[in-house]
């Protein structure tokens, strides 16, 4: 059986940079989402006429 190598390489500045742009991407597509949510509960709840 032949075994595999992987070669990583950890110094990389490029792969920083991408596990640092993914974070980011996700991070704000999730807090986008969430204000998503939260308008769409205020839309709900102004249709159904429960406004301050």
């Amino acid at each position: 059986m032949k075994r595999m190598v992987i070669d990583r390489k950890s110094d990389a500045p490029d792969s920083w940079m991408k596990r640092i742009g993914w974070l980011v991407l996700i991070w704000g597509l999730s807090v986008l989402a969430l204000g998503l949510v939260a308008y769409g509960f205020r839309f709900v709840m102004k249709a159904a006429g429960l406004s301050l």
